[in-house]
């Protein structure tokens, strides 16, 4: 990927130059990769690599970026494309653990995603620490409410729902599922949202939508499914920055509709060879 902006120390904005309005990004480690694809707008946003070796990777978006992301040593922070963003979203990266955003989320004011505790804590006993970080994955099509706070080892499939000031931590959501609450529980099965605003819906509007036909965001335990265990594991196992980012751009080029299908009836061996041959063909193509 062509490298728009060099900075010290093996620091590098790559792909296309991004629009920054009222917004910084700050290097202070060595060799990190911001990777922006064309139609990168960043509005009110501060982006600041506090370490080494870490990437971040912007999707093209017909919406503005409006994002606060701290990302320090060995980690990955990927958004994929056409995100809608209400307000601040504060990504918080620890401990070379991950942050993972499938398409075509909706996200509202006020939501922290945090990957660790931050401090340490110990069993009084064993002396052994109880709260190691861990990445957070979201599939496509999830909207996340007002003031929710999502927490480390959360994972949601693609078209659920995490309901205002909800707290989720170390959950593994079900696509098509709707969650609230603090902590956050399962409130119903088999649901799917439409984007559309219904502020200023008149009866008319209101009747209309009573009933959808809209299969489209509807995810099955059919196709090609990417886990994101799998995905999260070549993230910390990648050492190269570079190599990194070609795995990146392998999961991108990746448009099977149920790729982050979460399900209790997904089997093992349905998972993530299509990511391995991606990946090994744009090495060997590049």
């Amino acid at each position: 990927m062509e490298i728009i902006e060099r900075y010290k120390d093996n620091n590098y904005i790559c792909g296309f130059k991004p629009k920054l309005i009222n917004s910084h990004i700050n290097f202070r480690g060595k060799n990190n990769r911001l990777i922006c694809e064309n139609n990168v707008t960043l509005v009110n946003t501060m982006i600041d690599f506090d370490g080494d070796n870490s990437i971040i990777y912007l999707s093209s978006n017909r919406h503005k970026y409006i994002l606060k992301i701290s990302i320090p040593n060995n980690s990955v922070c990927f958004i994929d494309e056409n995100n809608y963003i209400n307000g601040t979203l504060y990504l918080s990266l620890s401990e070379e653990k991950h942050i993972f955003i499938g398409k075509d989320c909706m996200f509202s004011f006020g939501i922290w995603f945090r990957v660790a505790d931050a401090h340490l804590l110990y069993d009084i006993e064993t002396k052994e620490r109880l709260n190691l970080s861990k990445s957070i994955y979201l599939g496509d099509h999830v909207w996340i409410g007002q003031d929710a706070m999502i927490l480390k080892g959360t994972q949601i499939g693609s078209g659920s729902i995490v309901g205002a000031k909800s707290l989720v931590s170390n959950k593994i959501i079900n696509s098509n599922t709707s969650w609230g609450g603090n902590p956050a529980t399962e409130l119903r099965k088999g649901i799917f949202y439409d984007s559309t605003t219904v502020h200023k819906f008149t009866e008319k509007e209101t009747q209309e939508s009573l009933f959808s036909d809209n299969e489209d965001y509807i995810y099955r335990n059919d196709g090609e499914i990417l886990s994101f265990d799998v995905i999260d594991e070549k993230f910390s196992s990648i050492k190269d920055v570079d190599e990194k980012v070609k795995f990146i751009q392998s999961i991108r080029n990746n448009k099977s509709h149920n790729r982050f299908y979460i399900d209790d009836d997904i089997k093992e061996e349905q998972f993530m060879s299509i990511i391995e041959k991606e990946f090994e063909e744009m090495k060997k193509n590049n």
